[in-house]
């Protein structure tokens, strides 16, 4: 069979590495791991270039450093190339969790690959994700002869997860890219040099065997016509790169060497010029320790250099220069709408003039949640001169939202005084001052969250001032700071939920007209979650749609998924199976639409909602997996909700010490910030959880609390979701004269008739989801079947290699799923 034609330049690898290169087409998946340096990626690219037939396919996605959802994109499109019904699906997934991990061998086993293929992922060590090894293996699985999978990676760190089973996965570690002492006088007979035997025993004692090492006294054997035995590797650099470079290409190396990766418009400021000058080009095209990735148009330096030229700029430049640099690098991240990074280099110069030219939005700054922003704003606010600050109140007035919203108090205040001081002192025009004063109030109106009325009046004052939209609160932002319930986060006292409503009627208009429509449909969400809860579904229906009609109107996207979250949640009480598989897809759909990092984010909290609803925890996302991980992704506003969700998780995976252990801070928080919905949820699980400790009378004070609660508003919801533990509990209350000693009569009847409605409807559609897709993961499928055929919980383990307590928590799980509660139910189940 015809082979593909090589590259001109010629490259020698040892026998022991062809030997293993030679067993890439032999396996499903093949792991190079070698610290930077070793020549992984020119390996596996020549190798690829020669020996693969003329009909085989070869597909690269290199990583850059990009956020963890823009890698797990880039490696979807590998998949893209193959069969794009598989990468849609493992797009759906994000990057995968523990969780989230095995659901996709369900997705690889469907993998269709009718010709020879080979997908390279390279330098996977930059991908952020927490298992990363794990995620290799489940890669492994796909199970189709024809694909060939290669990660090319730095050393990662050891397997922390053991239950993930090992596939078919062949190795090629550090080891094999060293060269021996006859490996090392090939490589020097190939580029056609001239050594002693004596001159080959010290180089091959000096590097070791370490290719880079090599090919840097290549180079200066070419340049020079000698070795440089007595050499480390910094002075082989300098010897066989530095010291060959112009001053002009000097300066630009240690200019962009500042930068992770590069593009050429960022080179030509580093540069101090509109473009590349040619001598500039023509080293970023011949020098050998640059790469180019043409399809994202970025450069990186290889490690070696870039540290040696790191170390060259911080240790042996003075400070002038490095000013200079340091400046360019942030106006180079301008140009590109790097804007984070861009203030960054302009904070580690003292540059703030700088920072504040930056074209900051309200919506970039909510999608750098993630990226340790509020410890940057933070420092910001600290350090930087306050004359400097009072130059700039409109920009104080960006930077004080998210420092409220993150509950970042002392610093906000800060701010707060810094432009009352700019107003107070009047040092601008009437027209400039009075909009200032107008926004200042909007902001301060905030202040008053979770209170609707508090806020009003502020609303309106501010709607007076400025005769209408604010132009620092935008659309772009999320309206429920990520959350996706409304009620959640104004339902703040038992007995006053109807007030709310009447009390959001009033001021949402005033909020509308401040900022160009931002939060439309709130108040009909809040009203269709009210009649939810009180299991008027009807209503709430015809509430989700006016909502989703008059969001759609103002691209209000976080309104659009909380109300789709609650038709199907409607659907889930109805057993409406055609209506909970539209909501479903619909909730999909707006990460395809929108890739702000918000939004990919609530509708994670959209699907643990939903599937806790149904018992399950599959889609559960992994910054919801502690309650740091919360703390860390979401606004302050929002924390109590995943916190509440986070509670459901543990108590569906019954790991009621670690519920038990976190129930005073959760309810700690929901009571200081004044939110009822967790207040209600939270002893729900509590008494959900006694009883299945068989301790009934602390179940019973658990459900009090949480009735006396959410009975004067007829939340009804909460306990009918939980009605296969709360029913038997609710019918001793019943039939008891506790309920009328505490006041709890009234509304029992409808809650108790709601949660007998809410369980048949669960109930249907897991039926349907049976029907459709098991809702097993295969791992759980693989015990479901050895329990099947009555194997013990340690012969599992010991057939599966995984422990006993594993084994019996997977079963507890395949149990819950399945909604049964004994062997001979699972021996009637279709799974």
């Amino acid at each position: 069979m015809a082979k593909r034609a090589s590259q001109q330049k010629q490259y020698y690898f040892s026998d022991r590495l062809q030997r293993q290169l030679a067993q890439i087409g032999l396996h499903p998946l093949t792991v190079v791991e070698a610290p930077s340096g070793f020549g992984k990626t020119t390996a596996i690219r020549e190798y690829l270039k020669e020996n693969l037939p003329d009909s085989a396919r070869e597909y690269w996605y290199t990583c850059l450093g990009e956020s963890a959802s823009a890698a797990w994109r880039g490696i979807c499109e590998l998949f893209s190339h193959v069969d794009d019904a598989i990468a849609t699906g493992l797009r759906k997934l994000e990057m995968p969790t523990l969780d989230t991990l095995l659901y996709m061998t369900a997705i690889l086993r469907n993998f269709r690959c009718e010709e020879e293929t080979y997908l390279v992922i390279d330098n996977f060590q930059l991908v952020a994700c927490d298992i990363p090894r794990e995620l290799m293996s489940v890669f492994s699985m796909h199970g189709n002869s024809n694909l060939h999978m290669i990660f090319i990676t730095q050393q990662l760190g050891p397997r922390r997860h053991l239950t993930i089973h090992t596939a078919d996965i062949h190795t090629i570690d550090a080891p094999a890219f060293f060269f021996d002492r006859e490996g090392t006088a090939n490589l020097l007979r190939m580029e056609g040099i001239r050594f002693t035997e004596s001159e080959l025993e010290s180089i091959y004692t000096s590097t070791e065997g370490w290719v880079s090492a090599i090919c840097l006294q290549i180079i200066n054997h070419g340049q020079t016509g000698s070795f440089d035995l007595t050499a480390d590797i910094e002075q082989l650099v300098e010897t066989a790169i530095w010291s060959r470079l112009t001053p002009a290409e000097q300066e630009f190396l240690l200019s962009v060497s500042v930068l992770e990766s590069f593009t050429a418009r960022q080179a030509a400021i580093m540069e101090g010029r509109e473009t590349l000058s040619e001598p500039i080009r023509e080293l970023l095209k011949s020098n050998e320790f640059i790469r180019y990735f043409p399809d994202s148009g970025i450069y990186t330096i290889h490690g070696i250099l870039q540290d040696y030229l790191r170390n060259q700029f911080y240790q042996y430049r003075p400070e002038e220069f490095q000013r200079r640099i340091l400046r360019l690098a942030g106006q180079s991240c301008v140009a590109i709408s790097q804007y984070y990074p861009a203030a960054r280099f302009f904070m580690s110069i003292q540059d703030y003039e700088a920072i504040f030219t930056i074209p900051f939005t309200g919506e970039y700054l909510a999608n750098q949640r993630e990226m340790k922003l509020m410890e940057y704003i933070v420092a910001l606010v600290n350090e930087c001169p306050e004359d400097v600050l009072c130059r700039h109140p409109r920009f104080l007035l960006m930077l004080a939202y998210p420092l409220l919203f993150d509950r970042q108090m002392e610093a906000f205040q800060k701010l707060s005084g810094l432009i009352s001081r700019v107003i107070e002192a009047g040092d601008m025009g009437p027209e400039e001052r009075t909009r200032l004063k107008g926004e200042f109030i909007l902001l301060q109106s905030f202040t008053g969250y979770n209170d609707i009325r508090a806020m009003t009046a502020g609303r309106r004052e501010a709607l007076e001032i400025l005769g209408g939209p604010s132009d620092v609160v935008v659309n772009g932002m999320p309206w429920t700071f990520g959350g996706t319930s409304v009620l959640n986060m104004f339902w703040r006292e038992a007995g006053t939920l109807d007030r709310t409503l009447e009390d959001m009627d009033e001021c949402l208009p005033y909020y509308l007209k401040l900022t160009h429509g931002h939060g439309t449909g709130a108040d009909s969400v809040l009203r269709a979650e009210t009649m939810l809860m009180r299991g008027e579904d009807d209503e709430a229906e015809m509430l989700c749609h006016r909502a989703l009609y008059d969001a759609r109107s103002y691209q209000q996207i976080c309104i659009c998924i909380c109300a789709v979250q609650v038709l199907a949640r409607i659907a889930i009480m109805r057993g409406d199976v055609e209506g909970y598989f539209t909501a479903i897809h619909n909730i999909q759909d707006y990460t395809r639409e929108n890739s702000s990092l918000y939004v990919l984010r609530m509708v994670d909290l959209c699907m643990s909602v939903i599937n806790f609803t149904m018992g399950i925890t599959d889609q559960y996302a992994k910054w919801l997996y502690d309650t740091e991980g919360i703390k860390r992704t979401l606004c302050a506003p929002a924390i109590p909700y995943a916190q509440m969700l986070y509670s459901e998780f543990l108590l569906i995976e019954k790991r009621y010490s670690e519920l038990f252990g976190i129930s005073q801070s959760v309810l700690g928080t929901a009571r200081e910030m004044r939110y009822m919905l967790p207040q209600v949820y939270q002893p729900i699980f509590l008494a959900v959880a006694r009883r299945n400790m068989g301790r009934d009378r602390e179940a019973l004070e658990y459900l009090k609390e949480a009735l006396a609660l959410a009975l004067p508003d007829r939340v009804f919801l909460p306990f009918a979701q939980q009605w296969g533990e709360l029913g038997p509990l609710m019918e001793t209350l019943v039939s008891g004269a506790v309920t009328r000693e505490a006041g709890l009569r009234d509304g029992l009847a409808d809650l108790m008739a709601l949660g007998r409605r809410q369980s048949k409807g669960a109930a249907a559609i897991r039926r349907a989801i049976l029907h459709t897709e098991s809702p097993l993961t295969p791992r759980e499928r693989e015990i479901a079947l050895l329990v099947r055929d009555r194997l013990s919980a340690q012969e599992i383990a010991d057939r599966l290699f995984i422990s006993k307590a594993t084994a019996r928590t997977i079963t507890r799980n395949i149990y819950s799923k399945l909604d049964i509660h004994s062997r001979a139910e699972l021996d009637a189940m279709d799974f």
